[in-house]
């Protein structure tokens, strides 16, 4: 079968969006986590479709939304955002590269290649886990300095994936034995998506971000695997682009340099002189970065000590200079805000400004942040003007966060910024964001940036978190209506959303609108309702287990049914995204759930809408006692999300920090759904 054929075929593209959807990086996967769940709503529909055009050669890749983040270096790295449909196509190009290449080099897996590693066909990641590579690298550099290679030298590239040659890629892929058709069009798609958002086309690099783009620079990057010289006994370990060599004599490392040096030209890549330092090795823990060994004492399995993690940063930031990145990014990923530790962090920023996300994260951790500390956050979004990216993401921490003074004064700053042609996609996204729930947007200002907003990706942020209780109902029935008409399909899948959360179905011909758009429509029953077959809660359920049993739903929930049937489809969008946030929604779904019950049937008692702690709290209430299953559903379903860190702070009854909801949680999920729906209908109510 012909490459291209392999790549659109349905169980490749189905393949390609289950790793979209497990991809561990949650930097990229914030862009994008409700845009993947509202695909997921129509997914098999939506999958047909690009598989159609894909066959019939008429799918066109769209042009990627950059970001633009700071580097320690103060230059900027831009990360490309490309459309969720683009993703999968990316995606399904590299799964067959992924099977092409990996016979060549898994012989070198752990033991001179360290990063990026292919996981097979059968897995739940499309990489294997990021740190037993990155493990293994340090071991192998203690095994190389126990050995006598006690000279090393670091060789690193620069602007890798900038500088990728779409020829020397197409170059090596005909070498791994793929078609020149796929290699030429992965080279079209290429161009497209590393094209600058002023339309100017180049001929190299890949695009930053996306799951794909590290397997892909493989390719390219295992023709350094090759290094040899006769003659001289070496140790050769690559992380990513990052090149460690160790040899026995400072002269032999040099004469390893040069042939690397050779090798780089050959693929038109170029070493970062200024990082390439060759030096005798006397200690080699101080050699090597890493946050796997040894063990922080205060983070284990079950618990953090804040105390000691406290200690452990003021020991790594000597000064409020951090010496060891890594592991502090990783130490204050597991801190829980307080005023001295927010303190220090400011004291920090100012030095290394680059760990501005880092902090942001750590900031959002605050249910509601004190004075002091939203008063230095207003000031950050103030004085900080050179990069939009760390303007974008202190207001992303801000939003919702700050006492009522601050917020006021956060909206008054931030709205002399809003020129929404001109602004940057992400910063425009926040200010937006900001300025509509403070009510300091207009209607008609709200409208047209959901509208017109250059970058698609803004458009579709704007549209989605638009809200029915702050609006009325001709604005958003006119968002709704213009954005199903959007040339680009990720704002037309949000705007389908909302006309669904609103039920509305916008008037005229059809023929306007985004196929996607139309095709979601059809699957939340917007479009032909009436047919009588059509069942959103069961349509959904089916995607989540098809052994769940349908069921008449619409019976059950009576005037309820919609609001019941959005939360469901919701809610089984985000079971392959974030289960954390699938065990609040289905929770959700719960509470209608309890009181359609208690409606239908008089003899279990009274239910209080909003109150599901009423009923589990006991297990012999006559509720329990008749229908076992549902309470067991309600019940654990209750329970996960109460230990939930989308709902609280502290588990009441242990004192201990919430947490996310593990994966784990999804079979167990689905067993207590198939369960409940069987009983009900057994019943008699469903």
């Amino acid at each position: 079968m012909a490459d291209l054929d392999q790549l659109r075929h349905p169980d490749n593209l189905r393949r390609a969006w289950r790793w979209i959807r497990s991809n561990p990086d949650a930097a990229y996967k914030s862009y994008f986590r409700p845009l993947y769940q509202h695909f997921a709503v129509a997914e098999v529909a939506l999958l047909d479709d690009l598989a159609d055009r894909l066959r019939r050669d008429i799918y066109e890749p769209e042009t990627a939304c950059k970001i633009f983040q700071p580097k320690p270096s103060g230059i900027l790295r831009p990360i490309s955002l490309l459309t969720v449909e683009d993703q999968i196509v990316y995606q399904g190009a590299v799964n067959l590269i992924a099977e092409k290449l990996y016979p060549r080099i898994v012989r070198r897996y752990y033991k001179q290649v360290f990063g990026y590693l292919y996981a097979g066909k059968s897995s739940v990641w499309f990489y294997r886990k990021w740190s037993n590579g990155y493990k293994a690298f340090n071991e192998a550099a203690r095994q190389a300095f126990a050995g006598g290679f006690i000279y090393t030298a670091s060789f690193d590239l620069t602007a890798c994936y900038d500088s990728l040659d779409h020829r020397v890629l197409r170059h090596f892929l005909e070498n791994l034995g793929a078609d020149q058709d796929f290699c030429r069009k992965v080279a079209e798609w290429l161009e497209k998506w590393t094209a600058t958002e002023r339309g100017i086309f180049h001929n190299h690099g890949i695009p930053q971000g996306p799951l794909s783009s590290g397997l892909l620079s493989e390719v390219v990057l295992s023709h350094f695997d090759d290094l040899k010289l006769e003659g001289v006994d070496f140790r050769y370990l690559r992380y990513v682009d990052d090149i460690r060599l160790f040899a026995k004599s400072e002269h032999e490392l040099r004469r390893l340099l040069v042939s690397l040096d050779l090798l780089s030209k050959d693929v038109g890549l170029f070493p970062q002189s200024g990082k390439i330092s060759i030096h005798l090795v006397r200690n080699i823990e101080e050699e090597l970065k890493t946050i796997s060994n040894p063990p922080e004492n205060a983070i284990t399995r079950a618990s953090t000590d804040q105390k000691k993690l406290l200690k452990r940063i003021e020991k790594l930031t000597p000064r409020y200079e951090i010496t060891n990145p890594t592991r502090f990014k990783y130490l204050l990923a597991h801190a829980t805000p307080s005023a001295r530790l927010t303190a220090r962090l400011w004291r920090i920023l100012e030095r290394h400004p680059e760990i501005y996300r880092s902090v942001c994260n750590y900031l959002r951790r605050y249910k509601k942040l004190p004075r002091v500390a939203a008063e230095k956050l207003v000031d950050q979004v103030k004085t900080n003007s050179l990069y939009e990216a760390v303007r974008a993401e202190f207001i992303g921490a801000a939003d919702g966060r700050l006492p009522a003074l601050q917020d006021k004064a956060l909206a008054k700053l931030i709205k002399r910024s809003w020129i929404p042609k001109s602004m940057s996609a992400d910063f425009q996204v926040a200010v937006g964001r900001f300025l509509m729930r403070t009510g300091n947007l207009s209607a008609d200002q709200i409208t047209d940036a959901c509208r017109a907003a250059p970058p698609w990706w803004a458009r579709a942020s704007l549209i989605g978190p638009v809200d029915p209780h702050l609006l009325g109902t001709s604005t958003l029935q006119e968002i709704a209506g213009n954005g199903v008409k959007d040339t680009s399909k990720v704002p037309a899948l949000e705007a389908a959303w909302k006309a669904f959360e609103i039920a509305y179905v916008p008037p005229g011909r059809r023929r306007k609108w985004n196929k996607a758009a139309e095709l979601f429509m059809k699957e939340v029953g917007l479009i032909h309702r009436s047919t009588v077959s059509h069942c959103g809660i069961n349509n959904a359920f089916a995607k989540l287990d098809k052994h769940i049993p349908g069921a008449n739903w619409k019976n059950l929930f009576s005037g309820r049914y919609a609001q019941a049937e959005r939360q469901a489809i919701e809610t089984v969008a985000a079971s392959g995204v974030n289960i954390t946030g699938f065990a609040n929604l289905l929770d959700v779904f719960n509470d209608l759930l309890l009181d359609a019950v208690f409606l239908a049937d008089g003899t279990v008692g009274t239910y209080t809408l909003g109150k599901p702690g009423s009923v589990t709290h006991t297990s012999t209430s006559a509720f329990a006692m008749k229908y076992p299953k549902t309470f067991a559903l309600v019940s654990d379903v209750h329970n996960a999300r109460y230990e939930s860190m989308y709902s609280h702070s502290l588990i009441r009854r242990t004192g201990k920090p919430t947490k996310k909801i593990s994966f784990k949680f999804l079979p167990k999920a689905k067993k207590l759904i198939r369960e409940c729906a069987t009983e009900l209908v057994s019943a008699g109510l469903a």
